[in-house]
C-alpha cells in the first residue's frame, strides 16, 4: 500500500512538472534576430557548382581548426548591420525567422537552414539556365560564437 501512494504521488508530480513546462509559441523573427547580435567567426565557407545535378565544382575555402588565429571574424548588430572587416550591410529576417536578406549590390538572401546555442548555418542558392544546362550556385557559411 505505501509503494501506491509513492507511485501516485509520481504521476501527480509528473502531470504538474508537464504541465507547468507547455511550450509557448515564439515570434522566430524577433528570436533570431536577438540570437545573431554578437561576434561570430565562419566555422566552414564552401562553394558548390552543380550542373544538371552533378557536381562541376566544390571547394572548402576555409576550414577553421581550433587554434587557428586567421578565424574570420564576423559581427550582427542590434541595429540590424552586419559587419566583416571594414565593411558595413544593412540586413533583414523575413516572417519565421528562415531567411536573411542582406542590402547589398545585388541584394542576396540566404536561407538559415538551422540555428543552435553556439552554432548556425546560411546557404545561397542561385539557379541559372542556358539552353539544356541547369547551374546551380551554393554557398554555405557555419558560423560559431566564442
Amino acid at each position: 500500500m505505501g509503494k501506491l501512494k509513492f507511485v501516485f504521488l509520481g504521476l501527480i508530480t509528473m502531470g504538474a512538472i508537464g504541465y507547468s513546462c507547455k511550450k509557448e509559441p515564439v515570434d522566430s523573427k524577433i528570436f533570431v534576430e536577438k540570437y545573431l547580435v554578437g561576434r561570430w567567426y565562419v566555422n566552414t565557407y564552401v562553394e558548390l557548382e552543380l550542373t544538371n545535378n552533378d557536381t562541376t565544382h566544390k571547394d572548402t575555402l576555409y576550414q577553421i581548426v581550433a587554434g587557428d588565429t586567421a578565424r574570420r571574424w564576423v559581427r550582427y548588430t542590434a541595429a540590424q548591420k552586419f559587419v566583416r572587416n571594414t565593411d558595413t550591410v544593412s540586413f533583414a529576417i523575413d516572417e519565421k525567422g528562415e531567411n536573411i536578406t542582406f542590402a547589398a549590390s545585388p541584394d542576396s538572401t540566404w536561407f538559415i537552414p538551422y540555428v543552435r546555442p553556439n552554432y548556425f548555418k546560411t546557404v545561397f542558392t542561385r539557379k541559372e539556365t542556358s539552353g539544356t544546362d541547369v547551374k546551380r550556385y551554393i554557398l554555405e557559411q557555419e558560423f560559431r560564437k566564442q
